[in-house]
């Protein structure tokens, strides 16, 4: 601490001394960081978006008389449709006739899906909708056609591997780590020299420690074998812009935002563990959804009123929001395998909690929350049934419903009335919004450097203004960087739908896209009048313990949807090692003994 305070007042001692140096500093400064920031996103999420993983054969189904159909993910459906997974085109085959499904232990289950001229297996005719254990070489009977199971060979288990390693190769995290370290770097010593003596040491410090818990996670991650940290890393820039933010306004907060940080990743950590058996996950699930409509009712009860919803529950001096804590088994809820798509009584178990969950947001008065968490029940749901139709009535059900709502609780009406108009009442309803965009105009597109905004003296700035205050503070650049972020997230999450080897892992990873880019859009559009302003926060920047740790948390459903080798800790790593040098000497003694 005491070196900390060394280096601050040595800085502090400069700029006071040579007040015109400090002010060249800061405009040098101001360039830096928008190019640390556009090397260090740019390397990420190109990387990110263009390496795609191998396509994974794990056996085949052998129809007679016809070719080897080859199995490609973990769930698929056999029929005679050309949507499924296993197509037969045979008319005694139902469109959707079976399914067929490779568990984490590599054992197969199929399951009769009410076919019509039924399924039979070894002579034994399955009852439908029953589960069943089977092994490579049985035989299966789908309507009219004789098909086998069979088990990839070795030689071909060496292919995929020999494909594996001719993937393109993430991204070595190196690089991008140490931009993001010299930008923290920089950025405490241009909290010194714009704050002077009101930015706090533990403050700095903080901003310091984010960046040696990110060296401690990627040399743990490489430790483990893992590579493709793109995710975590783009994570880690946006979470050290919300500890400067946080510095920069309320220098007080800012190690608590660190702590929410930390809280966050390991939340993020043990989850993506755990997403490893699906079958654990949908055990556990039940579980977290009837503790999350405890703590809903919990805060129906106990909530006080901030911003003006009651969505905020104090332990003491300890506040938090569960509805941000209530996202991520939001996301877990709905996420489901392909076995359960076909079930109905699982479809009902997620509308029923999802509607509870909107109502308790609805009687709160968090409406912007609600209106993110109706969203993506819209999205899942759709991913879930396939029927558009159904979405649509359900969205114009909502739609009707909004409108009785503003209709007889006219209070909520009036939040909304000064959209559009806030240079109408400039000193009043609209005195928000207007100092947002005068202030970020003020900020063009390099910044004035952090701590030397006025944004911040102005109420919610680090938190529903906060895009505002990246503006002013950090420049429009790595402003619209933060949600070049956002959505390159969302882009992975579309891209891991062909590749996924579970819909489980897909629909969590949309879900958790359809959460964050909603909540982004509520977030800026609304700061600068484009949409009512609401109250959400941005993802991993906006100031607030509970919305960063939901953040971090819910990340890990884009990182179980990685399926590049050795990229996400929700899949375990490949028993098989098999070099491409190795595989040529072998291929090369086979010859030999022939």
């Amino acid at each position: 601490m005491d070196t900390i305070n060394g280096i601050v007042n040595s800085i502090l001692s400069l700029a006071n001394s040579h007040p015109e140096t400090a002010k060249y500093i800061t405009t040098g400064l101001r360039w830096v960081f928008v190019l640390l920031a556009v090397w260090i996103l740019l390397m990420c999420i190109i990387s990110l978006l263009s390496t795609r993983a191998t396509p994974e054969v794990w056996g085949y189904l052998h129809v007679e008389g016809g070719e080897g159909i080859p199995i490609t993910h973990w769930e698929n459906i056999i029929g005679r449709s050309s949507s499924v997974d296993l197509r037969i085109k045979d008319k005694t085959v139902s469109k959707s006739q079976a399914l067929l499904i490779r568990q984490s232990d590599e054992k197969w289950m199929i399951k009769d899906l009410g076919s019509t001229n039924g399924t039979v297996v070894n002579d034994w005719k399955l009852v439908p909708g029953r589960r069943y254990m089977i092994e490579p070489g049985d035989k299966i009977t789908l309507g009219g056609v004789r098909t086998t199971l069979a088990s990839i060979s070795l030689e071909e288990t060496r292919n995929n591997e020999e494909l594996r390693l001719m993937d393109k190769e993430p991204l070595s995290p190196w690089s991008a780590m140490l931009g993001i370290t010299a930008f923290q770097i920089l950025a405490v010593v241009q909290l010194i020299l714009g704050m002077g003596t009101k930015v706090t040491v533990t403050a700095l410090l903080s901003i310091l420690l984010l960046g040696v818990v990110m060296w401690v996670y990627i040399l743990t991650g490489k430790a483990m074998g893992r590579k493709g940290f793109e995710i975590e890393l783009i994570a880690f820039f946006m979470s050290t812009i919300s500890l400067a933010i946080t510095a920069s306004s309320e220098p007080e907060r800012t190690f608590t935002q660190f702590v929410s940080v930390v809280i966050g990743l390991l939340m993020f950590f043990v989850i993506c563990l755990f997403l490893r058996d699906l079958d654990r996950t949908e055990r556990i699930r039940p579980i977290m959804a009837v503790a999350s409509v405890l703590l809903l009712a919990f805060n129906l009860v106990c909530g006080q009123i901030k911003y003006g919803a009651a969505n905020w529950v104090y332990i003491g001096n300890f506040g938090f929001q569960p509805s941000e804590l209530v996202k991520i088994v939001f996301v877990l809820v709905g996420a489901a395998t392909l076995e359960e798509l076909f079930q109905k009584k699982n479809l009902m178990q997620y509308v029923l909690f999802s509607f509870y969950c909107l109502g308790c947001l609805a009687v709160m008065g968090d409406f912007g929350t609600a209106l993110i968490f109706f969203v993506t029940f819209l999205v899942v749901s759709f991913l879930r049934s396939g029927d558009l139709s159904r979405l649509i009535l359900t969205g114009v059900g909502a739609g009707i419903m909004g409108l009785m709502i503003l209709r007889f609780m006219p209070y909520i009406a009036n939040r909304f009335s000064i959209w559009g108009h806030v240079w109408d009442d400039p000193a009043d309803k609209g005195y928000q919004q207007v100092r947002t965009m005068c202030y970020s105009a003020g900020g063009g597109l390099l910044g004035q450097g952090a701590g030397n905004g006025y944004l911040k003296t102005v109420g919610a700035s680090n938190t529903d203004l906060v895009f505002g205050m990246v503006t002013e503070e950090w420049g429009l650049i790595i402003a619209l960087l933060l949600i070049v972020c956002i959505i390159t997230l969302c882009l992975f999450a579309v891209n891991s739908i062909v590749a996924g080897r579970s819909t489980f892992y897909t629909i969590g990873a949309c879900g958790a896209s359809t959460f964050f880019l909603f909540q982004t859009m509520l977030n800026v559009f609304g700061a600068v009048d484009l949409f009512p302003l609401t109250g959400v926060t941005f993802p991993f920047v906006s100031a607030g313990g509970t919305s960063m740790m939901a953040s971090w948390a819910i990340l890990a459903f884009f990182k179980a949807a990685d399926m590049r080798k050795d990229a996400s800790i929700a899949i375990k790593r490949s028993k098989v090692k098999v070099s491409l040098q190795d595989y040529a000497e072998e291929t090369d003694e086979d010859a030999e003994e022939m």
